[in-house]
């Protein structure tokens, strides 16, 4: 399962370190391990690997959903998760729909077409800060850290 957080531009990114760090919080205390990525461009992901056969693609959907809905419903002035753009105002995107057939997500690692060449980069959960800048994961920055 991925959810892939959306806020409005890069000023607003402190609204998917939150979202993230919720959904993790969710998450985990339902027994599933987390992971956190870049998208490589303005936003968070939320990885979290299933067993095989554990859950029905319908249920990792109902699940994915109940946990948006969660986020909607008690931070309305922060979430959504309103598909057309022109109608999330200042509110980060919670997209649960990425998971449904047909839909991708961006790879680890893999470069994106933006100014600073940035990319899409696994991350520590204790990086999941508000000193987080997802601009500093580029393809000059990235080589070290993966050495390291």
């Amino acid at each position: 399962m991925v959810f892939d957080l959306d806020p409005p531009s890069l000023n607003e990114f402190s609204l998917a370190i939150v979202a993230a760090q919720l959904i993790k919080e969710m998450c985990e205390h339902k027994g599933f391990k987390t992971f956190a990525k870049t998208s490589g461009k303005t936003g968070l992901q939320v990885h979290i690997p299933l067993e095989p056969e554990s859950m029905t693609f319908d249920e990792t959907r109902e699940f994915m959903e109940a946990v948006a809905n969660v986020l909607v419903t008690k931070y309305p002035n922060d979430y959504t998760i309103e598909r057309l753009k022109k109608n999330r105002g200042n509110r980060l995107y919670v997209d649960y729909i990425q998971h449904a057939p047909g839909k991708t997500i961006v790879a680890p690692y893999s470069p994106r077409a933006t100014r600073h060449a940035s990319v899409a980069t696994p991350l520590y959960w204790d990086e999941v800060t508000e000193q987080l800048d997802p601009t500093n994961f580029t393809i000059h920055s990235v080589p070290e850290r993966i050495k390291e």
